[in-house]
């Protein structure tokens, strides 16, 4: 099995930006972001979507799994990304 690999394009001022700077002010803001760019690489293949297999949206209890995180860190994380525009939640999931 060959190994595919994926890039993601981060501007050099990421951590400048005013929602990240938002973000890791927060108590668990540096889990927060680690928790981000996690779900950055793990949508890279799949056009921003965060999909198992192409076929069912990650809830917030498989994103703890697969991402390694705290399950009360996902929720609160996914509650301010959506608050600050980094992510959307679709209506499939």
């Amino acid at each position: 099995m060959s190994k595919k690999y994926y890039w993601i394009k981060l501007q050099d001022n990421f951590f400048d930006r005013e929602e990240i700077k938002l973000i890791e002010s927060q108590e668990n803001g540096h889990i927060y972001i680690n928790f981000y760019l996690k779900l950055l690489l793990k949508s890279a293949n799949t056009e921003g979507r965060l999909m198992y297999r192409e076929l069912l949206p990650y809830d917030e209890k498989m994103l703890a799994t697969i991402t390694n995180t705290n399950i009360d860190v996902v929720r609160s994380a996914c509650t301010i990304f959506c608050n600050l525009g980094l992510m959307d939640r679709q209506d499939d999931g």
